[in-house]
């Protein structure tokens, strides 16, 4: 049998032709394609598969769920009840008193020697900046204590006079410039000179020991427990008992 020869043209066209008609014949042997997902075939067989739209799927899970808000009735929002704030008493609060005598440059130079007189004295029996004796309450609470009775001085005296005239007359004159001075630190001034001179001079019940002062240092004392008291009164201490 002769062989036929093809030339080169020929074969160009044959093998395209005969790799397609390879890759058909191969196509029809393969098994059918399974689908991704059981659950798009159809139950039946020649029915067409009906697969569920997702959203169709939450909206009736959403319907299962009840009715939520809708935009026609919408919930009434709650507004939380207003707090009422309550001020505080001006009334209840003590206010330090106002005196030129604070703003004196004298003053103040007298206060700070006068602290030193009360490291060395008062604090045998008071504690002053922290340190100190307890056998009596701190000097500051004394100090503040005395100013607060300094507002009632006059109703002090009067009994005084009723119930001991002797000690009243005594000092009938230290007595009525106490009530004369209209500036309660300066009548406080007028007190607290007496009582360092003589702690018993309107008390016969003081307890304070008779104390050997030179006038300067009771000046400078009796200027320090002005201001101690009204620091204290700013501080809110406490009086003592």
């Amino acid at each position: 049998m002769r062989m036929r020869h093809f030339r080169p043209r020929q074969w160009s066209i044959l093998l395209p032709l005969a790799l397609i008609s390879a890759l058909i014949s191969c196509g029809k042997t393969q098994s059918p394609a399974v689908p991704a997902n059981p659950s798009m075939e159809s139950k039946n067989p020649g029915e067409p598969t009906s697969a569920k739209d997702p959203l169709q799927i939450e909206r009736s899970s959403l319907g299962d769920a009840g009715p939520g808000p809708s935009s026609s009735n919408p919930i009434p929002s709650q507004e939380p009840d207003p707090v009422e704030v309550v001020e505080p008493d001006s009334s209840d609060t003590e206010e330090a008193p106002v005196s030129l005598l604070l703003s004196e440059p004298e003053f103040e130079r007298r206060a700070k020697l006068g602290h030193l007189v009360a490291k060395r004295r008062c604090i045998l029996c008071h504690k002053v900046d922290g340190r100190g004796a307890i056998l009596q309450p701190p000097l500051i609470q004394v100090s503040v204590r005395r100013l607060e009775r300094m507002k009632i001085i006059s109703e002090h005296l009067d009994q005084l006079q009723a119930d001991d005239p002797d000690r009243y007359q005594a000092r009938v004159d230290l007595f009525n410039s106490i009530e004369a001075e209209p500036d309660l630190l300066r009548k406080m001034s007028i007190w607290l000179h007496g009582y360092l001179k003589q702690p018993t001079f309107d008390n016969p019940q003081a307890k304070m020991p008779l104390q050997v002062l030179k006038p300067e240092e009771i000046d400078q004392l009796a200027s320090y427990v002005i201001q101690l008291a009204v620091e204290g009164v700013k501080q809110g201490v406490p009086t003592p008992e």
